[in-house]
Formats: structure tokens, C-alpha cells, sequence
């Protein structure tokens, strides 16, 4: 399938937004990167805010709909796929650290239009691995619990573990924190 103009765009901007943050990324090294004229770009986006905000929605969106749909089609074994996932360092950029986070660090607090994707795309993280937890539940996997908050204990124990990885550049701190998170949650399983 060729790629598109638009998805090229996407791509590049998106790269680069991880790698440079918002503020530190320049117009002409994503239409450089994406090998696309800046006329080209106006056909899809507005500027580049606009298409920043797209890019992450999309690329951040897709990725954690891929990863969390996989686990949520099966049929049992929802905590130990969830658990798996979350062990898989190769999953884990540590040296740019999480796009989530990153974005949220930077723009959140200046940039109401930032705020609200960031905002979205946290709350539907929280709600894939809420998702997750419900349906180990109905397998009977683990024991009735409130899966809205353990959701969000999962969701900040990994962006945690990942931003202390990047402060330290120890995967061991990763690994760490997942050690005693895991421990944590095979004690849900039922007996």
C-alpha cells in the first residue's frame, strides 16, 4: 500500500514531536522528514498545531487500540496478556521515554487545545486497561474489584516507571517497578 501524503505527514510529525517536543520542533524538518512542500501540508492541515494534534491523536490512539484490542478478543488469560505486555521492554522507548507523557508535560498546562487531546487520549489508556480488568473479572481470573481505580494505579505505575527509566537510564527501573506491580496484581487472582 503507498503511503499518502497525509499519513507521511502524520508519520514525521508525529517522530518528531517525540523526539524534539512540540516547541523544539521546526515546520521544515517535518516537510523534510515527510519529503512533502509546505503547499502540500496546507492541503491536509490548517498549520502546524493543527496537525500536531492530529498526528498524536492518531498515532498514540492507533497504537493503544491495536495493543489492547489483541488482549481484549481473547477468550481467557486476559491478566496474564495484560501482564506480558506491560513486562515487554522492546514495546518501551526509555531514551525519548512516553509520548503520552511527554506531551502532557509540555503542552497540558499552556495549550487548552493540548490539554483536551492529551486529556482524551490518557482517558482512553485508563479505559483499555479498565477494559482489560473487567473482562478478567467476568472469566472469573481475578477477584471483584474496582477496576476504574486500579486502572489508573496501572496507568500511573507504568508512566512512573517509564519516566524514571528516562531520568536514569536504567531499564532495571523499569523492570523494578513492574516486578512489584505484577506481584500486586497476580495477588487478585482467584483461588
Amino acid at each position: 500500500m503507498k503511503e499518502t501524503t497525509r499519513q507521511k505527514l502524520i508519520d514525521a510529525t508525529f517522530e518528531e514531536i517525540f523526539s524534539n517536543g512540540y516547541q523544539g520542533t521546526s515546520l521544515s524538518n517535518i516537510l523534510t522528514n515527510a519529503s512533502v512542500h509546505k503547499g502540500s501540508m496546507y492541503h491536509y492541515f490548517a498549520n502546524k498545531k493543527e496537525m500536531t494534534l492530529i498526528a498524536i491523536e492518531e498515532k498514540i490512539s492507533k497504537r493503544n487500540l491495536e495493543k489492547y484490542n489483541q488482549i481484549l478478543k481473547l477468550q481467557s488469560g486476559y491478566l496474564e496478556a495484560l501482564l506480558k505486555s506491560i513486562k515487554d521492554t522492546t514495546q518501551r522507548d526509555f531514551k525519548r521515554g512516553c509520548p503520552i507523557a511527554n506531551i502532557v508535560q509540555e503542552m497540558s498546562n499552556i495549550d487548552e487545545d493540548f490539554h483536551k487531546v492529551m486529556k482524551l487520549i490518557y482517558e482512553q489508556f485508563r479505559k483499555y486497561i479498565k477494559d482489560v480488568l473487567d473482562k478478567a473479572i467476568e472469566a472469573n481470573e481475578i477477584k471483584v474489584c474496582d477496576t476504574y481505580k486500579l486502572a489508573l494505579f496501572i496507568t500511573s505505575t507504568l508512566e512512573g516507571a517509564i519516566l524514571s527509566v528516562k531520568a536514569s537510564g536504567e531499564v532495571k527501573d523499569y523492570s523494578d517497578t513492574i516486578e512489584i506491580l505484577e506481584e500486586y496484581l497476580q495477588s487478585l487472582k482467584k483461588q
